[in-house]
């Protein structure tokens, strides 16, 4: 099997989703950090990993993301994979998510072997897979392994094996990896795994204490209150935390509790104290909330459908609207960040926002119980910033120069347009919304069959196909079938073209497309033009070239229409694709050569400039020099 084009991450290209360090950090008393970074030293041969588990809120994740920053930041040789196990769907999801953090040019369809082959290329470093939240991992796909029929074909329905499997198979190979895995309940990992197990205790009054003083910045406290405080918490770390920023003088209202009768003001902390341990995460939570104004509460609530990192300026305007404006909202973010029910993170002169797990997920419960309508409103709002965002990243993808400000800023918004299509599956969008989400996707179709994976972008249109049969939306099936088209053309990187296996996958899309268009008589638009230059160029290859080169004349004649006469909906600059696929249509490699040396390329050069297109054309141009056997004419 080759890959072609690998380049492995270096120290300086950090491609790591590692998040930065957490405040306020306290090591226990047992030293857990030391030990992890020992276990995990690249000179200890004889540990390969470390299990961190842990009753929920303990701060097993806090710990695991300190000593992997600390390793990676004492040691150039280390690279850190993370990968949060709430988020893993099936096997080529995981693989697509670590093989990204790895190597920043992933070429082969096939990530898993491509990743075995990097590890093994790469025995100079340390390679640490960070799986967090694994238990998540393992009821998730438990469940959906029980809720689906025997005889589902679903590519997901056996994850949980294959992932386990892909672990064992890398552990057991001679390449410098180890395991750093967080759980909230003591599973087994792999037996064959010489992994070190480690169970968190809650915080003693000491440690409590030592929090209260860092969140506090330098605040005294008497053992007796300390001790005090440590038993309201039960010394869990995320409600002490949470507890801690959310009253503004906790040391005197601890004072005035224990002083007065029940108040109003104290009555939360004798909630606390009586709270059984299993429920003081969930009660501190709710407490909390309840302290909050209603529109700090409502922005909460907005804020825990957004995925990544955010500033308060970026979601200030995407969640404005007439009951809130975008300084109150940016002044509510900045509130909850203070409260600790927004974890901050830093980057250079940038303050970034997220949530940690356990608070985004109750309040996702809230919001699902208790304020359905508000979190329909909001995900409407972050539905209609998705679809202009899309709009604009592609305008941006076929603007000159400016590409990769275009994968950049995608990367950023990735995990929040992959929810688009989820909540188009599970009925959360009106149907306005759907055709819209499904024409943004197709119009941008090109641009993301190269910046997404091809098993995400595969599984992306399929099921927007499977949602256009359900509302018999024929021209917009036909859409989605040729984005499908386009994806299997350019993910083929054989070295002498399009090969027969990809032009075979590609036609199972593309004839039908065709078929639906030519029956709705469409002889306009993008897309159309797209289904005649793919299948063209396909035809061509199977030697069905009179048939192919009309069908690509056509798709050019659809083109210039659209520049004299330009649409909305038409994308700037896509003429230049048809040309491309002209070139391609003649078997004189020297006529080939004459088109996309005279034509093409000068469109290329002033519309695009460095770009992934101009970079294809620049490639056949030089494999048809080859075949001419004009090799300084190919090496230019």
């Amino acid at each position: 099997m080759k890959f072609f084009c690998r380049q492995v991450r270096r120290p300086a290209e950090d491609l790591s989703e590692l998040r930065d360090e957490f405040p306020h950090f306290v090591n226990r008393k047992t030293d857990e950090l030391s030990r992890i970074v020992e276990y995990l030293d690249p000179e200890n041969k004889q540990c390969q990993g470390v299990f961190i588990d842990g009753a929920p809120g303990i701060g097993k994740t806090i710990l695991a993301t300190k000593a992997a920053n600390k390793l990676r930041n004492d040691k150039m040789d280390v690279v850190v994979a993370y990968i949060d196990c709430k988020d893993i769907k099936s096997f080529e999801f995981f693989a697509g998510i670590f093989i990204k953090q790895i190597c920043r040019s992933p070429s082969g369809d096939d990530q898993a072997a491509e990743i075995k082959v990097l590890l093994q290329a790469s025995k100079d470093y340390l390679y640490i897979l960070f799986l967090d939240n694994f238990e998540c991992f393992l009821e998730e796909n438990n469940k959906q392994q029980e809720d689906q029929r025997p005889t589902a074909a679903a590519p997901s329905r056996d994850c949980r094996e294959r992932v386990l499997r892909f672990i064992g198979e890398i552990a057991r190979r001679p390449t410098n990896i180890k395991f750093l895995v967080t759980s909230s309940e003591k599973v087994p990992f792999l037996p064959m795994i010489a992994m070190k197990m480690m169970h968190l205790n809650p915080f003693d009054k000491d440690e409590s204490t030592e929090l209260l003083v860092k969140v506090k910045c330098g605040a005294k406290i008497s053992d007796e209150k300390s001790k005090k405080l440590c038993e309201i918490c039960s010394g869990i770390p995320l409600v002490l935390h949470t507890l801690i920023s959310s009253q503004e003088d906790l040391i005197g209202l601890l004072e005035y509790f224990e002083k007065s009768p029940p108040q109003e003001r104290t009555n939360f902390l004798r909630k606390m104290k009586t709270v059984p341990k299993e429920k003081k995460i969930e009660e501190c939570l709710n407490l909390c909330f309840q302290r909050l104004t209603p529109q700090a509460q409502l922005t909460l609530l907005r804020l825990c459908l957004y995925k990544g990192l955010f500033t308060p300026d970026k979601v200030a305007k995407i969640f404005c609207s007439s009951k809130s404006s975008e300084n109150d909202l940016r002044n509510n973010v900045l509130e909850l960040g203070l409260c600790n029910l927004l974890h901050q993170q830093k980057f250079q002169d940038t303050v970034k926002y997220t949530f940690i797990t356990v608070i985004r997920e109750h309040i996702k419960l809230k919001g699902k119980q208790e304020y359905r309508e508000e979190i329909q409103h909001a995900r409407d709002l972050l539905i209609d910033y998705l679809i202009s965002f899309l709009k604009k990243t592609f305008t941006m993808f076929l603007g000159k120069n400016s590409v990769k400000e275009a994968f950049e800023e995608f990367s950023g918004e990735k995990e929040n347009v992959m929810q688009l299509v989820k909540w188009i599956d599970k009925g959360k969008m009106d149907e306005e919304r759907v055709k819209k989400c499904i024409d943004v996707f197709n119009v941008a179709g090109e641009m993301l069959a190269k910046m997404m994976a091809k098993y995400n972008y595969k599984n992306v249109y399929e099921s927007l196909a499977k949602k256009c049969k359900e509302m018999g939306d024929q021209r917009r099936l036909a859409e989605c079938l040729t984005s499908l088209g386009i994806k299997e053309i350019f993910n083929c990187i054989c070295a002498t073209g399009l090969c027969d296996k990809a032009i075979e996958r590609a036609r199972s899309y593309l004839d039908e497309a065709d078929k639906i268009q030519t029956r709705l008589q469409v002889n306009k638009g993008n897309s159309r033009a797209q289904c005649f230059a793919k299948l063209g160029c396909c035809l061509v290859r199977s030697d069905e070239k009179e048939r192919g080169k009309v069908m690509i004349e056509e798709a050019i004649r659809i083109r210039e229409a659209a520049v004299k006469t330009p649409d909305d909906h038409e994308e700037q600059g896509g003429e230049n694709v048809c040309h491309v696929m002209l070139g391609a249509t003649y078997n004189d490699k020297a006529e080939a050569v004459n088109i996309r040396k005279n034509q093409v390329m000068q469109i290329y050069t002033e519309r695009l400039g460095d770009h992934p297109f101009t970079a294809t054309i620049l490639n056949n141009m030089s494999n048809n020099h080859r075949d001419l056997r004009e090799f300084e004419a190919a090496e230019e």
